[in-house]
């Protein structure tokens, strides 16, 4: 591979991901929604997991 062509395509991308213009649909927040479903579903799998770990 050229090393020119290389760097060149280099810049050329890190110039746009660094552009203030620069509108990144998987860098955009998730919405509020699927923040609490994730949150939940956390604290679900570390408690099942908890309980099957150490069973009454």
């Amino acid at each position: 591979m050229n090393s020119d062509w290389y760097e060149a395509e280099l810049s050329r991308r890190l110039a746009m991901i660094e552009s203030p213009a620069h509108d990144d649909p998987a860098q955009a927040d998730l919405p509020r929604a699927d923040r609490i479903l994730l949150a939940v579903g956390v604290v679900v799998v570390v408690v099942a997991m908890w309980l099957w770990g150490y069973p009454a």
